[in-house]
């Protein structure tokens, strides 16, 4: 939720994360003395994945061949919030352990993205322009989450629960506050301009008409989308063209997609730095000592900026990610009944690492928080189905 930037003149000094962090430890070990804690869910694929990676990271910042190096942001910030990703991952995978816990996590989930889509909209309704920055919404100042194709990316992971939502929760007001909640964020994601995450919201879509066998539903969400787009989705296309015009403007030797030549970097870094990459936060700084003749970008790419910063492996481990949940979510979709709790999860979370991985594949979300969310809701989930599976 992000209050103390947000609502900065209330919260703002206030240890937030290291209060609900350290409740959540004490939390963690209260469930270790009375037994309740599943051990299975630390001996997963999915957990060694993750830890793998953030051992990789440190080593890759130990055996790095730049160890004097410009960056915007410090290796030693990135490693240590991927340190601390790690632990909160560890002890909330451990507490997700009955039924209500996993239901509670779905609510916040839906919680955040109604609260950051009418941070959106109220920004664009109120007339408040000082938070665009060339047509398109900014995100929240000052925070994790102050670039829009970030934040679009919160919207995304939401999108699946609100979706799934329509369906699972019985009470006809939740359906319709539901039913308004998605055109608001589709809209929100056409402020935020974000066309990976406008591309993830289309496999979202398609992947919640495949799932549900709702005909009417499906309508009205093709309906929906279609409607939305159309009447302001010409600020999509006016950044395409934009990048057209500005290129041709100054016949530069700057490629039209900056994407493009980010990607190729990073597979030639990858080639000649495979076992720990170039070093965390240094793609750029490789590129200018490598290919001085070409712009340095960011990777815009998760894969390659694990690969080409912190080694191939670290890139297969989060690649495996996927792998694993998606083994996970085929177990309990093909085990549980479709209107239980854990079915509804299940969907959810399938479509939002579904979303997450379309996004990721044009942004640098390697430690992007809600990414690991739902890595412990779907492993989480799928532990508690297995559980009750073999008794």
């Amino acid at each position: 939720m992000q209050p103390q930037y947000i609502w900065f003149w209330a919260f703002e000094g206030f240890p937030i994360f290291k209060i609900t962090a350290g409740l959540s430890i004490i939390a963690w070990c209260i469930s270790i003395s009375q037994g309740k804690v599943n051990w299975k869910v630390y001996k997963s694929g999915q957990f060694f994945a993750v830890t793998i990676i953030m051992i990789m990271m440190h080593l890759s910042d130990f055996f790095t061949p730049f160890k004097d190096y410009s960056s915007q942001t410090s290796s030693d910030l990135v490693i240590g919030i991927m340190f601390t990703i790690w632990i909160m991952y560890a002890i909330t995978l451990g507490l997700l352990n009955d039924e209500a816990a996993l239901k509670y996590f779905a609510i916040v989930m839906i919680f955040i993205g109604a609260y950051y889509t009418y941070w959106a909209n109220d920004h664009y309704l109120s007339g408040n322009w000082s938070m665009f920055r060339q047509g398109r919404l900014e995100g929240v100042p000052r925070s994790p989450y102050g670039d829009g194709n970030t934040l679009s990316i919160v919207l995304i992971i939401s999108l699946p629960f609100i979706m799934f939502g329509i369906q699972f929760f019985k009470h006809k007001m939740v359906k319709a506050l539901l039913i308004l909640l998605i055109p608001l964020l589709w809209h929100a994601l056409i402020l935020f301009a974000s066309r990976g995450a406008f591309l993830s919201a289309i496999c979202i879509t398609g992947f919640v008409a495949l799932i549900v066998k709702s005909k009417s539903l499906n309508i009205l969400l093709t309906v929906g989308f279609v409607a939305v787009l159309a009447w302001q989705g010409g600020t999509m296309m006016q950044r395409s063209t934009s990048t057209v015009s500005a290129a041709a403007a100054k016949n530069s030797e700057e490629p039209l997609n900056p994407r493009l030549a980010s990607w190729q970097t990073g597979i030639e870094l990858i080639k000649m730095h495979p076992l720990f990459g170039v070093g965390p936060q240094r793609f750029q700084h490789a590129t200018r000592v490598y290919f001085p003749d070409k712009i340095a970008h960011v990777a815009h790419n998760a894969f390659l900026n694990f690969s080409a910063n912190t080694g191939l492996l670290t890139g297969l481990m989060y690649l495996l990610l996927f792998y694993y949940s998606f083994k996970q979510y085929k177990y309990v979709a093909r085990v549980v009944e479709f209107h239980s709790i854990f079915g509804y999860i299940n969907r959810a979370c399938g479509g939002s690492l579904i979303g997450f991985f379309v996004g990721a594949i044009f942004l640098d979300l390697i430690i992007f928080e809600p990414f690991y969310f739902i890595l412990v809701l779907i492993s989480a989930n799928y532990f508690l189905v297995q559980k009750s599976v073999d008794g």
